[in-house]
């Protein structure tokens, strides 16, 4: 039964303008003449209608001299008063109607499909008039869109003639095309039996589509097992799409199948869902390759000491121990297999696990595999049994020395040492080790230190974190070495080559990160909120010193300007947290130009003034020096970084490398 959305009662007058005086042309009498109508859609622009369902339309005019609604092939006027749900509505029809009815509200039903369904509207007055209809929807200015309709004078008549076009969805008729993949048709309606080998492919196409107005949304192909019920069905393959197009691969089971389409159309709020489905009449035979399932490719032992053997075609799920039906060999010698498995990325490779696994040294042996062929359920799922193979070469895995790379890092927080290597390491090495920490040493400050633990990073597993006895701080001299034997292996079991002594690096934990680098252009990271007279701030290159030293800067610096108190102001954009009560370590590189004659410049933090002398001897004019010095954070606050020249001769000043941390120096 079809859900009738719309009636008479539910009609919305469209927007009636009253008939309009033209000073030039024309000057209306004293009778009033409008025109107007409405229709089930009220003001919707898009009409759509579902086949063998109506829609109202009704003339809402005054003044009209002749009315008529005139209606294509294929809709029948209704008689109403309408019911709001009915199976047919064809008992209301208006025998002998005819095309034309003069009546002011007509019910038309629709019985086919045509996105361009006209429906007419013929009036005629005696004065001019016109109507503003919407047309649209202005996504831009969220608005309507208006067409004036205007009355046309023919005689002494003014007329108007409007077609309003209604989209009328037919029912769906599911039809469809097989083809193979070289493109050629195959008259599937005329034959009983598409013959195909486990693997092979056609293109199913939806037709339902085509000539006609259904417009499906969706198509669904079903190839199944053949049962006398249809719920004991079993799908081997089932496609759900928008596309029309499919190409549907049998390589699920072989046997004979048969199949549907199943097209549908998804209901909106005018149109009703729709949908049907059509029994492919033809069986699909689908039988096993006539090829042997073997063993093709190599044989390999991976890093985790496993067998991987290869195998010609994929298999179905291995139920029983085939171990007995395996054998390994090492120069003839037999190692037993303890397990054999399923790779489950890749159903076409078994997994040989042995009691005693192989060695990096067995590389130098003769190292075979072989199967007996006395197992049915190794098998494809084309149903083709395992062959026999014998003394197949294996090729065995050789660790691989793991080395150490990259930067050795202390952690700040809790005094962890990451040492990072080029594979992974494996934690049950370490676990299963009495002494993991042998082969580690370490010294601090040129004197030998405990190394106290040794484990795999749980987040990192290229990376050890190494603990020492004693407590570290930043500006210690930290080395540590490696000297075997040890314990720990890769995950391939590969050994630890020697290393050091590596100078461990302490975490930064610089609070500015990247801010301090001054790689970004002005008012970016950092603010100039106001410069007097000549002062001046710029991110610029860094100076060609006059005096070279051992400092270089890393990149472009921030130049501070600042004649006779002429200066600038810089802070940060951003705000950094700083704790009462914890000791900061502030460090900078920072570069004095020949023209300075000042004493310092002033840093604030947050609202904290510490300044910065350089009256010290090495304080040197022309020559890059870094520059260090703490101080304690009088309250919390979540404040700016500022650097200000201070007045009183020339500050001419370059900073780079700006780093703040929480100074963790040995006291």
């Amino acid at each position: 039964m079809r859900d009738i959305k719309y009636s008479i009662r539910f009609l919305f007058l469209l927007l009636i303008i009253v008939g309009c005086e033209d000073d030039d042309e024309y000057v209306a009498p004293n009778t009033f003449v409008d025109a107007a109508f409405t229709t089930t859609w009220g003001t919707s622009v898009d009409k759509d209608v579902d086949i063998n369902n109506y829609g109202s339309f009704m003339d809402l005019s005054n003044g009209t001299t002749k009315h008529e609604w005139t209606i294509p092939e294929g809709t029948f006027f209704l008689e109403g008063p309408l019911p709001t749900k009915a199976d047919s509505f064809e008992s209301s029809i208006i025998e002998g109607a005819g095309m034309v009815s003069d009546e002011r509200t007509v019910h038309v039903l629709f019985t086919k499909g045509d996105s361009l369904t006209p429906i007419k509207l013929h009036n005629e007055y005696e004065e001019y008039t016109e109507f503003v209809l919407p047309t649209g929807w202005d996504t831009e200015t969220n608005s309507s869109i208006f067409d004036t309709l205007r009355t046309v004078q023919k005689g002494a008549a003014w007329v108007l003639d409007y077609t309003i076009i209604v989209d009328v969805y037919d029912t769906i008729v599911a039809d469809m095309e097989i083809r193979n993949l070289a493109g050629s048709k195959i008259d599937f309606k005329s034959q009983d039996v598409i013959d195909l080998k486990f693997g092979d492919a056609l293109v199913f196409e939806d037709l339902s589509r085509q000539n006609n107005t259904s417009r499906p949304t969706s198509t669904v192909w079903t190839i199944h097992t053949i049962e006398e019920n249809e719920e004991d069905e079993e799908n081997i393959i089932n496609v759900n799409e928008e596309k029309t197009i499919d190409t549907l691969v049998f390589n699920k089971r072989i046997g004979k199948f048969q199949g549907r389409l199943v097209s549908k159309r998804d209901r909106t709020e005018a149109v009703q869902a729709d949908e049907e489905t059509y029994e492919i009449p033809v069986t699909f035979n689908v039988t096993a390759l006539d090829e042997a399932l073997e063993q093709a490719g190599d044989v390999i032992e991976m890093a985790d000491n496993s067998i991987e053997v290869s195998l010609s075609s994929k298999l179905v799920e291995l139920t029983e121990d085939v171990s007995s039906n395996f054998m390994v060999e090492v120069n003839g010698v037999a190692r037993p297999v303890a397990s054999v498995s399923q790779n489950q990325l890749n159903v076409d490779k078994l997994i040989l696990v042995l009691e005693t696994q192989l060695e990096g040294t067995d590389a130098a042996n003769t190292v075979t595999v072989s199967y007996d062929g006395g197992s049915t359920t190794l098998k494809s799922v084309d149903e083709r049994v395992l062959e026999a193979f014998s003394a197949v070469p294996v090729e065995v895995y050789v660790p691989i020395p793991v080395n150490n790379v990259g930067t050795v890092q202390k952690v700040t927080e809790d005094d962890a040492i990451l040492v990072m290597f080029d594979q992974e390491l494996d934690p049950a090495s370490v676990m299963a080790s009495a002494d993991a920490t042998m082969g580690f040493s370490a010294m601090v400050n040129g004197v030998a230190s405990v190394v106290s633990s040794v484990e795999v990073d749980a987040a990192d597993a290229t990376v050890l974190r190494i603990m020492l006895s004693e407590e570290l701080y930043r500006d210690d001299e930290i080395t540590i070495s490696y000297v075997g034997p040890g314990d720990i292996l890769s995950i391939g079991a590969g050994e630890l080559v020697d290393f050091g002594p590596v100078t461990v690096v302490p975490d930064e934990d610089n609070i500015l990160g990247d801010v301090g680098m001054f790689e970004n252009a002005l008012d970016t990271d950092w603010l100039n909120t106001g410069s007097n007279g000549a002062g001046a701030a710029e991110i610029v290159a860094a100076p060609i010193p006059d005096i070279v030293s051992d400092v270089v800067p890393s990149g472009n610096v921030m130049h501070l300007f600042a004649p006779d108190g002429n200066k600038p102001n810089t802070i940060t954009s951003g705000t950094f947290a700083f704790e009462a009560g914890t000791a900061y370590r502030v460090k900078y590189k920072r570069y004095l130009g020949s023209t300075t004659s000042t004493a310092f410049a002033k840093h604030f933090f947050g609202d904290q003034n510490i300044n910065d002398q350089w009256n010290d001897p090495e304080d040197e004019l022309g020559k890059w020096q870094l520059v260090e010095f703490t101080f304690i954070a009088a309250a919390t606050s979540n404040g700016t970084v500022r650097i200000q020249p201070v007045p009183a001769g020339v500050s001419d000043v370059y900073y780079d490398d700006y780093t703040i941390q929480i100074d963790d120096n040995r006291p």
